[in-house]
């Protein structure tokens, strides 16, 4: 279990340190067939994971998103607190290829109401740095809200764990019981035969019909009691397999514990 957890931390690890290396750049897209300058980031995340974080940062700051030519797009946006003009952001969110846990966030800003293929072929205005300085803005707040689904998801790992704990316990608990009754019944039966032996041997010199009677009763003691022992030994066994699930489950439960402590611990830090 300390293994499993050191794994956990290690991953969580890798991803914060690739998270914070993850820098904007500047490359091309294509683009209503023209290839384009755009802003590019990869995050080491799902891509509807890091959709919904932009949108939602996007929500706080006023703003919503609408679709067109295969972009979300937002209109009437400043880059920065500088900029005195304002600005339509295209965002496109993309799998990287051969790795269905990173996206490639691509942005294009162009003037508001502006036509990006109209786009001057010089960066007079620094736009393609300041696109890139958003994203960089925008990264750790993807992070952020990726560690609030990962904690989300754990969360419902953690209690499906605790449901078949609890079933567990309850199971245990229901054979405990059984146990408990078959070992009365047990000692009834016990009670049972010792009378009727004495009621044998009270009946050596009585007529043939009393003693068979009472040899059937002794009889049908006798079966009674190898069936309550047949009871005894399967629901033994039973709760001994179980008592082995539930310790099990209960290191299940600690390891999904502790593996959303850590990435809480994530999100605090």
């Amino acid at each position: 279990m300390k293994k499993h957890l050191l794994l956990v931390i290690i991953l969580l690890a890798f991803k914060i340190i690739t998270y914070s290396q993850a820098q904007a750049y500047e490359s091309k897209i294509d683009y209503q067939k023209t290839m384009q300058p755009a802003a590019v980031i990869e995050l080491p995340y799902k891509t509807d994971v890091v959709e919904d974080a932009i949108k939602d940062y996007m929500v706080k700051k006023g703003f919503k998103t609408s679709s067109a030519k295969g972009f979300n797009v937002l209109r009437g946006f400043k880059l920065d607190d500088a900029d005195e003009g304002l600005s339509d952001l295209y965002f496109k969110v993309d799998r990287k290829k051969k790795d269905k846990d990173y996206s490639v966030v691509t942005l294009l800003a162009t003037k508001a109401n502006g036509d990006i293929l109209a786009r001057p072929a010089t960066d007079s205005t620094g736009q393609m740095d300041k696109a890139k300085s958003l994203l960089n803005k925008l990264a750790p707040y993807i992070e952020a809200h990726n560690t609030d689904v990962e904690v989300n998801a754990q969360q419902d790992v953690l209690k499906k764990a605790q449901k078949k704990l609890d079933g567990y316990i309850s199971d245990s608990s229901d054979l405990e019981k059984k146990i408990r009754n078959i070992q009365l019944d047990a000692e009834q039966n016990k009670s049972d035969v010792t009378k009727a032996t004495r009621d044998m041997e009270s009946a050596l010199s009585a007529d043939d019909d009393t003693k068979n009677k009472a040899k059937k009763k002794m009889n049908k003691l006798l079966d009674e009691q190898d069936n309550i022992s047949k009871k005894l030994r399967k629901a033994q066994a039973n709760l001994a397999e179980t008592k082995g699930y539930l310790k099990n489950q209960y290191a299940e439960v600690d390891k999904q514990q502790q593996v959303l402590d850590a990435l809480k611990s994530k999100k605090i830090n």
